[in-house]
């Protein structure tokens, strides 16, 4: 289960479900394909800070309010 870790920060996946944004559409809005994102959320890639920002300016969100998977 994914939880929410504060007021302020929220797991990628935790904001793709309140937007109602599947990873197909994120990933084609980003332009990574859908498998490389599901790779990165999952944590076997690394979001590259090009990626972050991408995944932040489509999920109106700030880059340090996202909680980011670790590789």
């Amino acid at each position: 289960m994914i939880t929410k870790r504060n007021k302020t920060m929220i797991t990628l996946q935790d904001l793709m479900t309140d937007n109602k944004i599947s990873l197909r559409s994120l990933a084609r809005q980003i332009a990574l394909s859908p498998s490389m994102l599901s790779r990165m959320i999952n944590g076997k890639r690394k979001f590259r800070y090009e990626h972050k920002i991408k995944v932040a300016l489509v999920l109106r969100k700030d880059i340090k309010e996202i909680v980011w998977p670790e590789k």
